[in-house]
């Protein structure tokens, strides 16, 4: 890993560029303040400038405590992101902000770049994992107020962002700890409180488009406001219509082309050439003869195309009539994906009302409400392939007896169109009340209640292949690869039966199926799910008595919320019947939990020498789950303000989870991934391009398990079940953090350090397929329980499937631990001059452990460090404002990252390609600069601006030789922090107008 000190120069260099050096000496020693808001949306005062004195100082709900105060008495760290920060830099979504944020953007977030993947929500989902440790354990609030899970899919239960109202937002509040004391379950990783708007009078319009230089990923914003206050009240309504176009594979070559990127010892190329082009071989998918084997031999053999020269014996490498194909030759570059989704497109239509009213009969209260309507429509081109095989007496194989005297089992492989779509509406309704009580016992104290529902439905919808059409089109049982006793579409086929001939050249290699073939094989399903969400909450606040340093603020309330979800999955899913996809059966359940919560604010000195201001901060919850029980959670905060200049601050607490509804209902999910994307004991003593390169435990380890060095997978798919967990316990978890906030009264600069250390044990995961692979590299192979219990492989050698791997048993269950740590770093520098006023704004994170614990006893496995998890992350903005103008500039920073030492992966050499042969599994630092120019007049402003200015793209890498490679789009790291580089440069204009 690369050394603290060397990441400081590398980062105070190029901050310096981007932040014309007023930075210089603190660039990588990135402080936070906490901005005080004293305008709705543009204006943040640093707390030196603040009078401390209570009696005076405005007083406002903070996230992060329930007490009505300033928020630089908060102990707990909170960072202010305002619209304009945001407006200034061309971001006009909530997830382009929120995932953009230091605390988040240290670890891969869930966006539309998850094309094809099965992500919680579905696809076109937008997610924020606080800290890297899942959206599930991150809370966002509106307005302090829980928003409901949305999506489609069984596994529903994040925050879709994509529900937000944009062009109403005033500003996010990021509580950087866990809150579970104050805000309930899932407020593990900390919370996101999304502020909108409330002094909006008369009309607002707002319109934005980005346009990308090379093309793909547009984006259009067109969104309107109107307000206005009365005497008693006020009412809000805002509506915004949002679109992204389409960013395909072939709008950028190294989407469209992707190459392994292997190097010789010299650093130079060392790829294969593809004979037929006389370039580096392209890899996307591969269609043509898969394998064909002989049934008494057992041989099988590689990629074959006809040719009327060829010859040889059934269990030698050739086959009358068929040529095998060079490694160099075979076609991995289809040109019809090219027209695949890197970027999936999407509309959405927002809606949000929020309103106020004071009635005249009674003076302290005062009515509000809000109402919210989104509705999402997203969709991703995508193809898979269609692989069954074909018995050696199939009449439309065109290796059977017929041909051959002896029948070759057969396997082509065609491509076929997997597209898929998603509509979601959500409504949301809240309506309350609060004021302040009389009477003598609690005069001055404030109340609040509310309730809310929230309807989230959605419809899916995806393509398929049914499984019983094709045994009955094949005429072979897949399961066994065994003749159909009916041969070819016998008498118990599904209606409209027509032969599955994907021999013909024209279907094999073009994916030309004739008309009666699509209609019976190519085929659509559509799911539709509902979650709903009902809350009744209510509080009250006030000061509880005084003591010699002032009074103690105190707060109470209760909690009751209920979740239901009803997930029906598309006909041929539910039915089993999907060939080699994901089947699904229904999924229903609901929770329900009663809480009770407090907090108080206990002042222990003030005005004293050496102790400006020390508070202590309590809270404690108590829940009540119908799922798992009771569980009680409290926090501990100390804030000590030594001098106007220097403060320290700490937090200890306990959070929970609870299991959301899909990790405890899930209807069993059943997926058929082949065995190569499964078993690390494909060929492990064999190298070449049709092989994995093992390290020596998992050669050992197959080894161990008796199987040949040259194994070949076996001939069916593994099956990986997936379903809920109803015996899983709730997720418990520690926060820490210890915090320097450095403003000096002579200086216009804010500094703030915070350390993080965050712990949960019995997390709730899901391992998938990954059990395999980490069974297998373990140097304690199969000597303790762990990962290879929950899979089945055959290991009888006299059985005809021996080897095979059959079941991976993916359900969630509880694991025992998982740990993160670092630090927050946020800077502010403000000075004025004669003409104009400068502002520098720069926040980083640093993450010193990122690690899991998945088995009782295992060792821990380390993320920190690897592509999707960097040490370090950051943003600067510097911001100059003279007269009705304002320049802005914004530096984006995400650092080196390795995955070389990390789940196997060791660049090892691989002869097959030269030499010496590597891959590169590391990055270098990704920096992109935005700027723009803002001119206001009357009612009007402009901005013009440029992302990703030089036109940086995202890193390269390359193929790995083991599970621990990362994920590649393309020849590009797969994680959301290297979006705008797969994007390049773009411009944007956005116009305001007020009425």
């Amino acid at each position: 890993m690369t050394r603290l000190s060397t990441r400081k120069n590398r980062w105070m260099a190029t901050t310096i560029l981007g932040s014309a050096a007023l930075l210089l000496g603190c660039a990588n020693a990135f402080a936070q303040s906490e901005d005080a808001i004293q305008d709705d949306d543009i204006t943040e005062t640093p707390a030196a400038q603040i009078d401390e004195d209570a009696s005076v100082q405005e007083k406002i709900v903070v996230t992060g405590s329930r007490l009505r105060r300033d928020e630089f008495t908060s102990s707990s760290p909170v960072q202010v992101l305002t619209s304009e920060t945001s407006t200034l830099q061309g971001l006009v979504s909530a997830a382009e902000v929120l995932q953009g944020a230091s605390v988040a953007a240290g670890s891969g977030q869930i966006n539309n770049t998850f094309t094809g993947f099965v992500v919680n929500g579905g696809g076109g989902v937008d997610t924020v994992s606080l800290r890297g440790l899942g959206s599930q354990r991150s809370l966002v609030l509106l307005n302090g107020r829980r928003m409901p899970p949305a999506g489609v899919g069984g596994t529903v239960g994040p925050i879709d962002l994509n529900t937000l109202p944009n062009s109403m937002i005033a500003r996010y509040e990021i509580l950087k700890d866990g809150a579970s004391s104050v805000y309930g379950s899932d407020a593990v990783a900390g919370v996101v409180n999304v502020i909108t708007r409330d002094n909006i009078e008369g009309f607002e319009a707002t319109g934005t488009i980005e346009l990308v230089e090379d093309g793909g990923a547009e984006e259009y914003l067109l969104g309107g406001a109107w307000g206005k206050s009365f005497d008693r009240g006020s009412l809000s309504i805002s509506g915004e219509y949002y679109k992204q176009k389409e960013l395909e594979y072939g709008d950028r070559d190294n989407f469209a082309y992707p190459e392994d990127r292997y190097f010789d010892a010299d650093g130079n190329r060392a790829d294969i050439i593809d004979s037929r082009t006389g370039e580096f071989k392209c890899f996307q998918s591969v269609e043509g003869y898969g394998h064909t084997c002989n049934p008494f031999t057992g041989a099988c053999f590689g990629s074959r195309v006809p040719d009327s020269t060829a010859a040889g014996e059934l269990d030698s490498e050739a086959v009358a009539g068929y040529r095998r194909i060079p490694f160099a030759e075979r076609s991995n570059d289809d040109p019809r994906q090219l027209k695949d989704s890197v970027i999936s497109p999407r509309e959405r239509v927002t809606l949000f009302a929020t309103g106020d009213y004071r009635p005249a009969a009674f003076d302290t209260t005062e009515l509000f409400g809000e109402l919210l309507f989104s509705r999402r429509e997203s969709n991703q081109d995508n193809h898979r392939q269609l692989f069954p095989w074909f018995d050696g007496t199939s009449p439309v194989n065109d290796f059977n007896t017929t041909a051959f005297g002896v029948g070759l089992t057969a396997r082509p492989i065609v491509l076929i169109p997997f597209d898929q779509s998603q509509e979601v509406e959500v409504f949301r309704a809240l309506g309350g009340a609060r004021g302040e009580f009389g009477g003598s016992v609690l005069n001055g104290w404030n109340w609040d209640a509310y309730l809310s529902h929230s309807i989230s439905n959605g419809t899916y919808t995806r393509d398929v292949v049914p499984s019983d059409r094709v045994d009955a089109g094949t005429g072979t049982i897949q399961d066994t690869i065994s003749p159909n006793p009916e041969g070819v579409c016998g008498s118990s086929a599904p209606a409209g039966c027509v032969p599955l001939d994907l021999f013909e050249t024209d279907v094999l290699f073009d994916g030309n199926f004739s008309p009666e073939q699509a209609a019976y094989y190519l085929l659509s399903e559509t799911g539709e799910t509902e979650y709903t969400q009902t809350i009744f909450e209510a509080a009250i606040t006030g000061d509880l008595f005084a003591l010699p340093a002032g009074e103690i603020g105190a707060a109470f309330g209760v909690h009751v919320r209920k979740d239901e979800i009803d997930d029906v999955p598309g006909e041929f899913g539910r039915a089993g019947n999907v060939w080699n996809l994901l089947s699904a059966v229904e999924t229903v359940g609901d929770d329900a939990v009663a809480e009770v919560f407090g907090e108080a604010e206990i002042p222990i000195l003030r005005s004293q020498p050496g102790f400006e201001d020390l508070t202590l901060n309590l809270s404690a919850r108590y829940s009540s789950y119908d799922s798992v029980g009771d569980a009680t959670t409290y926090k501990a905060g100390a804030n000590w303000q030594i001098n106007p200049t220097i403060r320290l601050r700490a937090t200890y607490g306990t959070s929970f989870r609870a299991p959301s509804l899909f990790e405890l209902f899930l209807g069993d999910q059943t997926s058929f991934p082949s065995q190569i994307s499964v078993d690390p004991c494909i060929a492990y003593g064999v190298q070449g391009p049709e092989s994995q390169v093992v390290d020596q435990v998992i050669h050992n380890n197959c080894a161990a398990d008796g199987l040949p060095p040259d194994w070949g997978g076996g001939s069916s798919s593994a099956e990986i079940l997936t379903g809920g967990g109803l015996d899983l316990d709730p997720e418990e978890s520690t926060a820490q953090t210890v915090g320097f906030v450095f403003t000096p009264s002579n200086l216009d600069f804010s500094l703030a350090i915070d350390y993080f250390d965050i712990e949960i044990e019995n997390e709730i995961a899901s391992l998938a397929g990954a059990v395999v692979g980490r069974c297998y590299r373990d140097e304690d192979f199969r000597n303790e329980p762990g990962f290879c219990d929950l899979f089945e492989r055959v290991l009888d050698p006299t059985a005809p499937n021996f080897g095979t791997i059959t079941d991976i048993d993916a359900s969630y269950r509880n694991i025992p631990n998982q740990k993160t740590s670092g630090v927050d770093i946020t800077a502010r520098y403000e000075t004025e001059f004669d003409f104009g006023a400068l502002t520098i704004d720069a926040q980083a994170t640093y993450t010193d452990v990122d690690e899991d614990q998945e088995f009782v006893g295992a060792d821990f496995i380390s993320f920190n460090g690897t592509i999707g998890d960097p040490e370090w992350v950051g943003t600067a903005q510097t911001r100059f404002e003279t007269g009705d103008w304002t320049t802005t500039w914004t530096l984006n920073y995400t650092g080196v990252a390795d995955n070389n030492g990390f789940e196997s992966e060791d660049q090892r050499v691989d002869p097959f390609y030269a030499p010496n042969a590597f891959n590169v599994t590391k990055v270098r630092e990704f920096i992109t600069h935005d700027i723009s120019v803002r001119k206001e007049w009357d009612t009007l402003a402009a901005i013009i601006g440029v992302r990703n200015v030089f036109d940086t793209e995202a890193p390269l890498v390359s193929d790995g030789d083991d599970d621990g490679s990362v994920s590649r789009l393309g020849n590009y790291p797969l994680s959301s922090q290297y979006y705008q580089g797969y994007i390049g440069r773009s411009v944007f204009l956005t116009l305001s107008k007020e009425f």
